[in-house]
């Protein structure tokens, strides 16, 4: 399956679960952090047990214990941060689509311009990537649609004000 396959199945089942941490915390009262550590608890769980079922579970244990530490660190640090934030985010925004748009639309460019940037530099480490113009100007008009929404100018103003 394509790239695109895949992104709109995650897009499709990533609703309800967009939709819930507003409604756990308003119906249940909890807090965005805490659920976010038993839907992950919950999505490890799922993936591990698919893999294992269509791979075998040795297939959970790819190349060695310091591949395996390298990849909870990335985890246990920049996931745990940028998934706790999100997911603060989707409880507090005035509409919990906003803040998933935000990210995702922030980190594409991000991830965009470092992995043509790394492959580009480090061609050992780093597979080459499409650099098309006309995907990078798409995800640039999907960020200023974005600023629209979220308020435009006037956000603007008062995050330069410090209100």
């Amino acid at each position: 399956m394509s790239w695109l396959w895949f992104s709109l199945v995650a897009a499709t089942t990533l609703v309800p679960v967009f939709l819930s941490i507003p409604y756990f915390a308003r119906n249940f009262h909890v807090r965005p952090d805490v659920f976010t550590s038993w839907y992950f608890g919950g999505v490890s769980i799922g993936v591990a047990l698919w893999i294992a079922l269509s791979e075998g579970a040795a297939a959970l244990v790819p190349g060695g214990p310091r591949l395996l530490l390298g990849m909870l660190a990335v985890g246990v640090t920049f996931g745990a941060v940028a998934n706790s934030s999100l997911f603060r985010a989707v409880a507090v925004a005035p509409n919990p689509g906003l803040p998933p748009v935000f990210l995702y639309s922030a980190a594409s460019l991000a991830v965009f311009l470092a992995s043509a940037a790394l492959a580009h530099r480090l061609p050992r480490y780093f597979s080459a990537v499409s650099r098309d113009l006309d995907q990078l100007l798409g995800i640039l008009l999907v960020m200023v649609g974005l600023f629209l929404i979220a308020g435009g100018w006037p956000l603007l103003r008062d995050l330069l004000h410090g209100r």
